[in-house]
C-alpha cells in the first residue's frame, strides 16, 4: 500500500494513529480470544475470589445443602447479572448466562425467583463488604497532603408501588401532603473513596430513616489519617464528635447551615477562624451530659462568583499546612460521590422509574447487587487507568459499562475464534471512547426547569379495590 510523502524529520500522525489503534485492538483481540466458551462470565468474575464467593454463602447461612437445579452461589451469579443487565428478565438473564448446573435441558421461570428470595440480600451484602475493605484502598491516587480523601453523601430510589414495599418503605410527602408520592422510596447513603472512586461502604433503609440514621454505622469504615468530605444537611454534634473521637488522624469537612451558630476564638492569617461548636439546646436536653462540652473547628468563609456565601467547618486547624484556598476548592471533591450515584441512576439502571423487586428482601438484595456491581465496573476502570498511566477520573464509566456487557454477550454468540472478526467494529468503537478528555471544571451551569408539570390530576389510584365504576364514568372524574 502506497502511503502520503511525509516531510523529512518528522513523523506521520495517521501513521502513529494507527499504529496505537493497531496494538490496542491486538491487546483486545487476545483477551478475548482468552475468554474460551463460556469467558464472558469468566472475564468478569476474575475479579472476584472464588473463595469469596463461597465464604459469602456459608457466612449468611444461604449455602445449598441439598443440590438444585438453581444453586445459591448461581442464584448469587443471577443477581448481579440481573443488575448488569437491568433490561433483561431474570430468566433471560439464566438463559444468557447458562447459569443452570450441567445436564439441567430446562428450567420453569417459576423456580428462579424463588431462588433469588431463597438467597435473601445478606450474601450479597456481605460479598459487597469484602471487596470494599480489599480494593477500599489503592497506594500511590492522590489524597491531600498525606491523608486519604473519602466522601459520604445520600441519594433515594423508588422502588415497585406494591403494597410490601409501601408497608416498608414508605412515601415521602408531595403536593397534596404526606406520603403523596407516586412510589415508595429508599433511602441510600455512602462512603466513597475519592481517590480511586470505589464505594467503601453503604446503608440503606426505608425513607423514614434520614441520612443522620444512616451515616452513623459507616463511621467505622473511615480509615485512619484521611479527610472525609460531606454535605451540610450531615451536620449532627454526636456523630463529628464520634468521628473525630475515634481513630487517628481523622478529619473531617462539611458545609455549614445557615443557622449554625459558632464562637470564635481566633482570626488566623489566611482570614479562616478557630471556633467552638457546641450542642444545641435540644441536644442538650436529650444528653445533658453533653453542657460545657464543644468542638474547635476551622472556619473558612467563601463566595464563588454568582453565588452565595458558604461557610466551610474543617478540623484541619494549621493554616500553613492547610491553607484555606486549598481547602475550599478541595471542597467540591465531594461531587464525585453525586457523579457515582448518576451513574447507578443513569447508566446501570438506565434511567429505569423504580427498581424491579417487588418485596423489600428483594429490594435490598437488588441494591446490594447494583453496588456490588458498580465497584467491579469500577475495579476495571482502575485497571485501565493504571495501565495507560492516567486519573481514574479519566476512563468513562459509561464506556466500561458497555464494553462489560459486551463481553459478556460475545461470550455468549462467539463459540470459536473464527466468530471473532464479527466484533471488530464494535471494540474498535469501545476502545475509542474509554478515555475521556480532561475536564473543564471551570463550567458552571444556571438550572432550568425544561419539562413543565402535567395539566392532569393525579390519579392515585386505590389499593386493593377492584374498579367500580365503568371505565367512561373513571375518564369523566380523572
Amino acid at each position: 500500500m502506497i502511503m502520503p510523502p511525509t516531510a523529512p524529520g518528522q513523523c506521520s500522525t495517521t501513521l502513529l494513529d494507527e499504529a496505537l489503534k493497531a496494538s490496542a485492538l491486538d491487546e483486545a483481540l487476545r483477551a478475548l480470544n482468552e475468554l474460551g466458551p463460556e469467558g464472558g462470565l469468566e472475564r468478569f468474575a476474575a475479579s472476584l475470589d472464588p473463595d469469596w464467593i463461597a465464604e459469602a454463602l456459608s457466612s449468611t447461612g444461604t449455602a445449598s445443602i441439598r443440590r438444585r437445579k438453581l444453586p445459591a452461589d448461581q442464584a448469587l451469579w443471577l443477581v448481579i447479572g440481573m443488575c448488569l443487565f437491568t433490561d433483561r428478565s431474570i430468566v433471560n438473564v439464566v438463559d444468557h448466562l447458562n447459569l443452570v448446573v450441567p445436564g439441567v435441558k430446562k428450567l420453569a421461570p417459576s423456580s428462579i425467583p424463588k431462588a433469588r428470595y431463597r438467597l435473601g440480600p445478606q450474601p450479597l451484602r456481605w460479598l459487597f463488604e469484602k471487596i470494599a475493605d480489599v480494593w477500599g484502598e489503592t497506594p500511590g491516587l492522590g489524597g491531600y497532603r498525606g491523608l486519604s480523601m473519602y466522601g459520604i453523601d445520600g441519594t433515594h430510589l423508588r422502588v415497585q408501588d406494591t403494597d410490601e414495599n409501601f408497608a416498608h418503605f414508605g412515601k415521602p410527602g408531595g403536593r397534596n401532603g404526606s406520603s403523596d408520592a407516586g412510589y415508595p422510596q429508599l433511602r441510600l447513603v455512602a462512603l466513597l473513596n475519592l481517590s480511586n472512586r470505589l464505594l467503601t461502604d453503604a446503608e440503606a433503609g426505608p425513607w423514614s430513616k434520614g441520612e443522620q440514621t444512616l451515616v452513623k454505622p459507616l463511621t467505622r469504615q473511615i480509615p485512619d489519617h484521611s479527610l472525609t468530605i460531606v454535605d451540610r444537611g450531615f451536620y449532627a454534634y454526636l456523630w463529628i464528635n464520634e468521628l473525630l473521637g475515634e481513630g487517628t488522624e481523622r478529619h473531617i469537612m462539611i458545609r455549614g447551615k445557615k443557622n449554625l451558630t459558632c464562637e470564635i476564638v481566633k482570626v488566623l492569617p489566611d482570614g479562616s477562624a478557630l471556633a467552638h461548636v457546641r450542642p444545641c439546646k435540644a441536644l442538650l436536653k436529650k444528653h445533658p451530659e453533653l453542657k460545657g462540652q464543644s468542638i474547635l473547628l476551622r472556619v473558612i468563609e467563601y463566595k464563588h462568583p454568582g453565588g452565595e456565601p458558604g461557610r466551610l467547618f474543617v478540623s484541619l486547624l494549621d493554616p500553613d499546612v492547610y491553607p484555606a484556598k486549598e481547602l475550599v476548592v478541595l471542597y467540591h471533591e465531594r461531587w464525585e460521590l453525586e457523579i457515582g450515584f448518576d451513574e447507578i441512576k443513569t447508566h446501570m439502571l438506565e434511567r429505569k422509574e423504580c427498581l424491579r423487586s417487588k418485596k423489600p428482601e428483594g429490594v435490598y438484595q437488588e441494591i446490594w447487587g447494583q453496588l456490588l456491581v458498580y465497584n467491579l465496573v469500577r475495579r476495571e476502570m482502575l485497571l485501565a487507568a493504571q495501565a495507560h498511566g492516567l486519573p481514574p477520573k479519566r476512563i468513562s464509566f459509561r464506556s466500561s459499562l458497555l464494553w462489560i456487557r459486551n463481553f459478556w454477550i460475545t461470550a455468549s454468540l462467539t463459540r470459536s475464534p473464527g466468530n471473532l472478526p464479527k466484533h471488530l467494529a464494535e471494540l474498535r468503537s469501545t476502545l475509542d471512547v474509554l478515555i475521556l478528555p480532561e475536564r473543564r471544571s471551570q463550567r458552571r451551569y444556571p438550572r432550568h426547569v425544561k419539562i413543565k408539570m402535567s395539566n392532569y390530576k393525579r390519579n392515585r389510584g386505590k389499593r386493593n379495590s377492584p374498579p367500580t365504576q365503568p371505565i367512561d364514568a373513571k375518564r369523566e372524574n380523572a
